[in-house]
């Protein structure tokens, strides 16, 4: 990507090669990031998950992984070659809600009484997520489907598919808003909100060292999806105000080293082009808001199924698996509602 340099090359060469788990490895004093694994056969294939050494002898985690018996055993491992265990972590910091980020928290709050932290409207997501998938009746997929205009002999193959089947059941024990210190000795890692990718999606920054952990919401080599927390007014508006948000990081600042920030993703690579970045993801989400707004005026009554498949997904409308079809379908129809949220308001 153009502006975006690799720091570690062992994670870029796994991100890019799609083979094997790039290894520990230090970030900072008292700062290291640890690759868990997703068992995917497809990028991502794996979570960074960071390990921050406090002062005080604790350990917190922040993004921890999926919770499997392979990661369990490597975090394990990883705070051994530290010089830390296991019954040092004192908690879990996630991004976001998605149990790729979030699993492994449930385990190490039950273990070792980690406390769970995530922002508040996160935790209002996952209550709310929950309580729709208890109450869910078995017409609400083909209902869903039906309104986004799928044809009859295709609703079958969707039903079964469903972007919030991701999201963990946790239940924080500390919630966070916008501008909150984390509770971390010796290291000052301030909340920024940035919703989008999920209601209270979070990135961490640390100002002294120049860092930003932006979970899904910036990642190096592959744009994260939006709206993958349940239903919101306008998921694609508060996706480009984030990164509006994020881009203001490195504003005003000179662009020799000192000035830039280094970007710990939630999957990929560690990387440095926070701006390039931003604006090239920004230019992907406009770019097809502005595909969707000229397919409706071509047909202003198109369903979201008609939009979507005039849509040029990378890997052809056709050759889309169930799932990702799914996935292109409620972005399509975040897209339209975006649109028409827009008119409304008078902008753009």
């Amino acid at each position: 990507m153009a502006g975006v340099e690799a720091v570690s090359e062992d994670e870029f060469r796994a991100e890019t090669s799609g083979e094997g788990l790039p290894p520990l490895a230090r970030v900072r004093d008292g700062l290291h990031v640890l690759p868990q694994a997703l068992g995917s056969t497809h990028s991502p294939r794996y979570t960074l998950s960071y390990l921050v050494l406090d002062t005080a002898g604790g350990v917190h985690v922040i993004d921890p992984g999926w919770d499997s018996d392979e990661n369990r055993a490597r975090l394990e491992n990883a705070l051994d070659s530290l010089g830390r265990s296991i019954t040092d972590v004192r908690s879990t910091v996630s991004t976001h809600l998605h149990r790729d980020h979030l699993g492994l928290a449930d385990h190490l709050r039950d273990r070792v009484g980690a406390v769970i932290v995530l922002h508040e409207r996160e935790q209002a997501a996952i209550e709310r997520l929950a309580d729709a998938r208890d109450r869910q009746t078995p017409g609400a997929a083909t209902a869903r489907l039906i309104s986004w205009g799928v044809p009859a002999g295709r609703r079958a193959e969707l039903e079964p598919m469903s972007i919030e089947v991701t999201a963990a059941r946790s239940s924080a024990d500390r919630l966070v808003s916008d501008g909150d210190v984390l509770d971390i000795p010796g290291r000052r890692l301030e909340v920024l909100d940035t919703p989008g990718h999920t209601p209270g999606h979070i990135a961490l920054v640390d100002r002294d060292e120049r860092l930003v952990f932006t979970g899904d919401h910036l990642l190096p080599s592959i744009y994260g999806g939006i709206g993958l927390g349940g239903p919101v007014e306008d998921a694609i508006g508060d996706q480009l105000a984030s990164l509006d948000r994020l881009e203001q990081l490195e504003s005003g600042q000179s662009y020799a080293v000192d000035g830039m920030f280094e970007v710990l993703p939630g999957h990929g690579f560690r990387f440095t082009g926070l701006t390039a970045r931003v604006r090239d993801t920004r230019e992907h989400h406009l770019a097809r808001s502005a595909e969707v707004a000229e397919l409706l005026g071509q047909s202003s009554g198109a369903s979201v199924w008609q939009v979507a498949e005039g849509v040029r997904w990378s890997a052809g409308w056709a050759n889309l698996r169930p799932f990702h079809r799914f996935s292109a379908l409620a972005q399509t129809a975040m897209h339209v509602a975006h649109l028409r949220l827009a008119d409304e308001k008078g902008v753009g």
